[in-house]
């Protein structure tokens, strides 16, 4: 079955200062190590964010359909513009995952709408399998501005998988300078 990786390059990075998918770690911009994992698991890749910068790195770079409505309107886009029902989610700014995580949430989302990982007690809603029927869901809580995405999950078929025996860096989110420097 095909899959698609849709990596959230759309977010305002304001603790950031600037882009952060685009940021330098090791002379590498973070977004590239995503899509380094990425490759290896899905067959296809589009990356959301209004910033056409992204386009340098070979992939479809689509603008939010409706702008300033954070991860959930970001979520939307890439499942309206996917063409598989299995869609791996991630945000730009978790460049420490692997194919092991992506491939056990993958092995845990047969007829699910969402599977995240949770771990030590924390769920993890921008490292995720999404299924494509979610897009109607996901565009009635965008009409009536409810933007919280675990409200969201909460009414859907969510599997929250264990991820207790993976690194807590492959969840580690860099929001800030320091955080890379880390």
């Amino acid at each position: 079955m095909e899959r698609t990786a849709i990596i959230l390059a759309g977010g305002s990075s304001s603790r950031m200062g600037e882009d952060k998918g685009l940021m330098l770690i090791d002379g590498q911009p973070m977004i590239q190590y995503i899509i380094n994992v990425v490759k290896g698991v899905v067959e296809n890749i589009i990356i959301v964010s209004n910033n056409n910068e992204y386009e340098q790195f070979g992939y479809p770079v689509i603008e939010d359909v409706i702008k300033g409505k954070g991860p959930l309107g970001g979520i939307y886009t890439g499942l309206l513009h996917s063409k598989t029902d299995l869609n791996l989610v991630l945000s730009c700014d978790i460049p420490y995952i692997n194919a092991s995580i992506l491939n056990l949430l993958i092995s845990h989302s047969e007829g699910i709408d969402i599977t995240i990982p949770k771990k030590d007690e924390i769920t993890h809603q921008l490292m995720g399998v999404f299924n494509k029927k979610c897009l109607i869901p996901f565009k009635n809580a965008l009409d009536n501005n409810e933007l919280k995405l675990i409200t969201l999950f909460e009414k859907l078929n969510l599997n929250v998988v264990d991820a207790s025996h993976f690194s807590k860096r492959l969840f580690t989110n860099l929001n800030e300078k320091d955080d890379i420097k880390a």
